[in-house]
């Protein structure tokens, strides 16, 4: 009767930690990959990068091609949503414009990856959620030195003060300094073809109408999803996006 006991609490507990999975996730993020312009060859290693940090570190990844799946129901399921070089007008329909919206001013995540703030729909909001739109890139990639200003931000705390890496090189329609927190500028002077001049920022956070919104213009190659450094980058950004690490993002 002992032994028929105990194989009846084991087989109990083994149906209940079966049924349970895993230990739970920390949190879920969306990964949009729709594109209506440029479509970098880098997004699958994107995805595929963003995955394995989050069976690592424990937080669920969902994708989609498409925003035709963005309605206020399904947004309140995520943390963050992550837009993987999504180019172009991504979110055309303003029924996703205005879920995204809500989302966002309920307290929601954004991440933007590279191409993320290569936009040319009309869509104001957006572009200030990014924080500045892109107009052009030295030609190529390059060797450049990346100045780390904040090192206390997660998404840069595992960075050396100069890091140097290969990229293609954003420059944008503005300079975001002042109204967020920059985390990183890139050394013109390391390059040829760069034009934003001695201050370049390259990735920033802030928070935007009630959200929480990080960018990063790195990203343009398949190697920068395999590369140590560029991975800890990210994991630290998708967290502070999705409220799990420190977000001291005041200009």
């Amino acid at each position: 009767m002992l032994f028929l006991s105990l194989l009846l609490t084991l087989a109990s507990a083994c149906g209940s930690q079966a049924s349970s999975g895993r230990i739970a996730d920390r949190f879920r993020v969306l990964v949009l990959t729709e594109t209506t312009g440029y479509r970098h060859d880098s997004i699958p290693a994107g995805v595929r990068a963003i995955q394995r940090l989050g069976r690592t570190h424990r937080f669920t990844v969902d994708t989609t091609g498409s925003s035709s799946g963005f309605t206020a129901k399904r947004l309140a399921r995520y943390d963050a949503v992550i837009f993987l070089s999504a180019t172009g007008t991504p979110v055309a329909k303003r029924a996703e414009q205005r879920a995204f919206e809500r989302y966002i001013r309920a307290g929601g995540g954004y991440l933007g990856i590279h191409a993320a703030s290569d936009t040319r729909g009309r869509w104001p909001w957006y572009e200030q959620l990014v924080g500045a739109r892109f107009t052009r890139h030295a030609p190529g990639t390059a060797r450049a030195t990346v100045k780390v200003e904040d090192r206390r931000a997660a998404a840069t705390e595992a960075l050396p003060a100069e890091w140097t890496r290969t990229d293609e090189w954003y420059e944008f329609d503005r300079n975001p300094r002042g109204r967020v927190r920059v985390l990183a500028t890139v050394d013109e002077s390391s390059y040829r073809g760069g034009k934003m001049g001695a201050d370049h920022p390259i990735a920033w956070c802030h928070r935007y109408d009630g959200g929480r919104s990080v960018y990063t213009a790195m990203g343009h190659t398949r190697e920068s999803f395999s590369e140590r450094r560029f991975l800890a980058h990210l994991k630290g950004a998708i967290e502070m996006a999705a409220g799990r690490a420190r977000f001291d993002c005041a200009p």
